[in-house]
């Protein structure tokens, strides 16, 4: 018999005193410079938990089992601390984000970690091994997960009744973090029953935490039969409230050539033309991606294609496959293949200040559309990573499932 998709858990939930020191910010929205300063800077940062190797400063070396350890003991000391607080019995959670004018609310509880692999729950993303790897060590060693995979599905309308009457009560967390609004209620047993109810036969989508995934299921694997591995904690938001943002991108140009050599190579894929700046070059349209190399701007227009398919026709798949595989010579999808991700909220202000930095091309993308991301997981199909940046992120340190290993080894699992 399988198992119901969403369960409620008995969760933890950051207390009021320490919501602003604890909570991180978006992870890939910062560089690690930018982590690494919040750390040293404040040792109860959730960012703490969740370090890698990146994190760590120039020349300093720490293998796998060293960042581990410091996660698990980060983790330690926040909970010594006292900044979450235990519930004492199982339910759901509804979750609002509020950022700018945008507001989305979801349903917080236990995913079934079977539905990754029973067709339950797509995904639609590559992922890279190391890092699937090293977050799969993670729920051994620091033995809990406060990051919760993101997912999506069609709106129902019984579920958005429920939450509206919901949220009408004072919320159990209310917090400001980085420019967004945290709000959170635990649903009643009611409540509980009938969010169970609605969601038994969902189909739905991950739209963010594919290598979160990946370390479920192979927690999954190693802890067979083990109740708190079975399921991982996964927020459902409905796809009309999401709101979908680019994943712009960096890579070198091994060949080193000029501004009009590129231009040229380009001319193989696409028309080409030179951009007075970021404004003339930013793509308005899907087919069209603004090109950033050495302080001068240029607008690419991808040639037409017949008859594509779901993943074959989004952009950020003709740049891994034409621009960046075909002129650039660089497999995206290879370990270390030196491409880095620029979140479209940080601005192209910060694509062009890392760029200039250190030299590498910048490349502006048109977002993928939610309905885009959905039928390329209904296919069957995996677009590259970080295909897609969807702004407001649910954040690290605002919920916390407890797995009762590791780290957490004397405490009851949630």
């Amino acid at each position: 018999m399988t198992s119901p998709l969403f369960a409620p858990f008995r969760g933890w939930l950051i207390h009021p005193d320490w919501a602003t020191r604890v909570i991180a910010g978006a992870y890939d929205a910062k560089t690690p410079a930018e982590r690494r300063a919040i750390v040293d800077a404040n040792p109860f940062s959730f960012f703490g938990v969740t370090r890698s190797a990146e994190d760590l400063a120039p020349g300093q070396e720490a293998d796998d089992d060293e960042l581990l350890r410091l996660g698990a003991a980060t983790l330690t000391r926040i909970l010594e601390a006292g900044a979450f607080e235990p519930s004492d019995h199982a339910a759901f959670y509804a979750y609002r984000l509020v950022y700018r004018d945008h507001m989305q609310t979801g349903i917080v509880g236990a995913l079934d970690v079977d539905g990754l692999r029973d067709g339950r729950v797509l995904t639609h993303e590559n992922v890279r091994p190391e890092r699937a790897t090293l977050l799969g060590r993670h729920l051994e060693v620091v033995g809990a997960t406060s990051s919760p995979i993101a997912l999506t599905h069609e709106p129902d309308p019984d579920l958005r009744s429920l939450l509206g009457a919901a949220t009408t009560r004072a919320p159990h967390v209310d917090h400001v973090v980085e420019d967004v609004h945290h709000l959170i209620w635990t649903l009643n047993e009611d409540e509980s029953i009938r969010v169970g109810k609605i969601l038994a036969a969902s189909q739905v989508y991950v739209t963010d935490g594919h290598h979160r995934s990946a370390a479920a299921l192979a927690g999954r694997d190693a802890h067979h039969g083990d109740v708190p591995f079975s399921r991982t904690l996964a927020v459902l938001f409905p796809a009309d409230e999401l709101r979908v943002e680019a994943f712009h991108r960096r890579a070198h140009d091994v060949d080193l050539r000029t501004a009009e050599d590129l231009r040229v190579s380009l001319a193989t894929v696409g028309a080409v033309t030179a951009a007075a700046d970021a404004a003339a070059a930013a793509p308005t349209a899907r087919g069209e991606i603004g090109i950033y190399h050495h302080g001068q701007w240029s607008r690419l227009v991808l040639d037409p294609q017949e008859r594509p398919s779901a993943l074959a026709s989004l952009d950020v798949e003709r740049l891994r496959r034409d621009v960046l595989g075909h002129v650039l010579g660089i497999d995206e999808l290879a370990p270390g293949s030196g491409v880095d991700y620029v979140p479209g909220p940080s601005g192209v202000g910060e694509l062009v200040a890392r760029c200039d930095a250190d030299g590498m091309l910048g490349f502006v993308v048109f977002p993928t559309d939610i309905h885009d991301l959905m039928a390329v997981a209904a296919a069957g199909e995996l677009m590259p990573p970080k295909s897609s940046y969807f702004a407001p992120k649910p954040r690290s340190g605002v919920f916390l499932r407890v797995l009762g290993v590791g780290a957490t080894a004397h405490l009851p699992a949630s």
